[in-house]
């Protein structure tokens, strides 16, 4: 037996499984395709050295032993601002104009799969790894169960050499779902919520051969050429592109005016409830890859993308009460207690009241029936009361003088509608919040200091603030209930381990107000390191490009409270180095700042910006005296123009390139 023989009855049980779970045309019979697929298992069973990676008999591999391990994108999977209106749409487009001189039409418009995004990583065309969304910079490694989703090709149908990656939304077909539930009824299984949870469950499975059995399919909708950038590349050819490679995409509508758009989201939404998948709106995107380049990206979700959501589900109940919730900050949120109701797939006994005015301009009351509102994974929100339900029993609720913590007074910060508690970092609740989140995975990610370990830790008066984690020693832990000699030398050996985290996950960590992961990185790489970041004066802060006088204010507030620097010092002393540098802030273009206009040839947009950053340099998006270099693409227009004005250093792409890589 030769690999020729195996290749040709790889390439027909590929063909038959793309003719039934990608073109829904099936070329093959159950009988026949069983038939071939039993062969081809005795011929590798017979020769293991003829099992390729690409063989259908490899979609179930068990438990590898990589599986779930957290692996960084290559490039950031962004989320979608969001619309819920032709009005929004249209500011949309109008901000996307002052931006840039390309065109903005045509778009293309698709419905918006409630699924899970995933990214599939192919090089020299044959799949090797699969990664969820995660964070957004880091998603997790799932590729034994991405390989059991028969409509995800294996292997290209087009040989590409290098490393091209796909992303796409996998979800579980309604028909699919609703089987899987009447099973596990049967079975006495807990049942899922909706398709959306039972995909991510079926997708977090251990074992492959669970997931194989579950009904998972994806719609591609990015193809990312690492190797090349090719601008000519536009959406709608990406698309083409995909199904020349195999993929299954969804429907999509082109349109060149903002009049057919209003007609096409119609269209979508009144077929809603005839796509055998969940949909939850439609993804509008710019077709031009020029102008999608031009328009670049914020901090939180490309420009040129924006999802357009349905109406939500809606029911009504009986609110039952408003409690106060004390976050990590400080902030207070009113919370509403409900009659458990089913919404949206859900059962919902809790929802967002926003702040103490919504609750005014409303008119909420304690026992009033009200309408609640839940839309796709957004947190339920009471709508209204049901006025002509009231029946003299309802009660006005008025913000109490205290905290949930009993020991300071709320207040309202200047024109702030969200209420804090006077205590600020020494109320009790903000702290616990705040250590719970210092473990967390958007902190520093200590394994097995999650909110219950925070919690225990507490209530045995162990800790009581963040420095205290690092005061914890055996004796004391393993002498609490339940805790065992693995669950303590693991949780120890987690803590001690945590002091050698990268500076900007450290800033992260301490829950400075308005100072998140992003935030946090634009910081260290202009200050060098946390030390700098706090002897850092207002003034200079200020100048950074992007950094919002919110941002400013709360640093500055931060840094003025004595027990915040106690809490530095104390963890400076157990080991934290506050001077130590980040890989950044270390580079070659340390403090320079650029500018980039124009079209580039040869990188986009973003990854010119990452080339940047990650060699220290600083990116802004508008010329004055403290930019160094302008970077001028073709069609530079007025930024060029006040470069040359100012004396700015103006280099073309090719020379910028050689002057980064030197």
């Amino acid at each position: 037996m030769d690999s020729k023989k195996v290749n040709e009855i790889i390439n027909k049980l590929s063909k038959a499984e793309h003719d039934y779970y990608v073109l829904n045309k099936p070329t093959m019979s159950d009988a026949e395709y069983d038939k071939l697929y039993n062969e081809l298992k005795k011929i590798e069973e017979s020769n293991p050295d003829l099992i390729l990676s690409y063989s259908p008999t490899q979609r179930v591999t068990g438990t590898p032993s990589n599986a779930f391990q957290q692996v960084e994108h290559r490039q950031r999977m962004y989320s979608l601002d969001n619309a819920e209106n032709i009005n929004d749409i249209k500011k949309w487009l109008e901000r996307l104009e002052k931006i840039t001189d390309e065109a903005l039409f045509p778009i293309v418009i698709e419905p918006k799969i409630d699924g899970l995004a995933i990214s599939l990583i192919y090089e020299d065309s044959l799949f090797v790894q699969g990664l969820t969304r995660g964070d957004g910079f880091i998603g997790e490694d799932v590729t034994h169960n991405v390989k059991t989703i028969k409509n995800i090709p294996l292997k290209l149908n087009k040989d590409i050499k290098g490393i091209v990656e796909i992303r796409g939304e996998v979800f579980m077909p309604i028909e699919s779902f609703n089987e899987l539930n009447k099973v596990n009824e049967k079975e006495n299984i807990p049942t899922f919520i909706n398709s959306r949870n039972a995909a991510a469950g079926s997708l977090r499975q251990k074992d492959s051969n669970v997931t194989s059995t579950r009904d998972l399919r994806l719609l591609s909708y990015q193809l990312i050429n690492h190797e090349e950038l090719d601008l000519s590349l536009d959406y709608s050819k990406q698309l083409k592109n995909l199904e020349t490679y195999g993929f299954q995409v969804n429907k999509s509508y082109k349109v060149s005016e903002i009049d057919e758009i209003s007609k096409i989201l119609e269209e979508i939404e009144g077929m809603r409830d005839k796509f055998s998948y969940q949909i939850d709106g439609a993804v509008l995107k710019i077709d031009s890859a020029t102008s999608q380049d031009q328009l670049g990206f914020t901090s939180k979700a490309p420009r040129w993308a924006i999802a357009y959501k349905f109406a939500a589900e809606e029911q009504v109940t009986v609110l039952k009460d408003i409690k106060l919730q004390t976050g990590r900050t400080g902030a207070i949120t009113p919370v509403a207690v409900l009659d458990p109701v089913s919404v949206g797939g859900a059962m919902v006994s809790f929802a967002t009241l926003h702040n103490p005015d919504e609750i005014q301009r409303k008119d909420l009351r304690i026992n009033d029936y009200v309408i609640i509102r839940r839309a796709g994974d957004v947190i339920p929100e009471v709508v209204s009361p049901v006025i002509d339900r009231r029946d003299g029993t309802e009660k006005k609720w008025n913000l109490p003088i205290k905290c949930p913590c009993n020991k300071y007074e709320i207040e309202f910060i200047k024109d702030e509608k969200v209420p804090r508690c006077k205590g600020k970092s020494k109320c009790n609740l903000a702290k616990k919040e705040g250590m719970i989140f210092f473990g967390s995975r958007a902190g520093l990610e200590i394994d097995g200091l999650g909110k219950e370990t925070i919690e225990t830790l507490i209530e045995n008066k162990l800790i009581e603030n963040v420095e205290d984690i690092y005061d914890l020693n055996y004796e004391e832990l393993i002498s609490l209930p339940q805790w065992e000699e693995k669950k303590t030398t693991n949780l120890l050996n987690a803590i001690s381990n945590s002091v050698k985290t990268e500076p900007e996950k450290l800033l992260t960590a301490i829950g400075i107000r308005h100072i998140g992961k992003r935030t946090a990185q634009q910081l260290i790489q202009n200050f060098g390191s946390i030390r700098g970041v706090l002897d850092a004066s207002k003034d200079k802060i200020e100048t950074i490009h992007g950094i919002s006088e919110s941002v400013v204010t709360s640093l500055n507030e931060w840094k003025s409270d004595a027990d915040n620097l106690k809490t530095m010092e104390a963890l400076e002393k157990h080991g934290f180095k506050l001077d130590k540098k980040s890989s950044t802030s270390t580079g070659k273009l340390n403090g320079k700042t650029f500018v980039i206009t124009g079209t580039l040839e040869n990188y986009s947009r973003q990854d010119l910006v990452n080339l940047i950053e990650s060699s220290g340099g600083i990116v802004t998006t508008s010329v004055s005296k403290n930019t160094d270099i302008l970077i001028a693409g073709e069609k530079a227009g007025s930024k060029l123009a006040k470069a040359e004005k100012l004396n700015v250093k103006i280099m073309k792409e090719d020379e910028a390139l050689n002057y980064i890589n030197k």
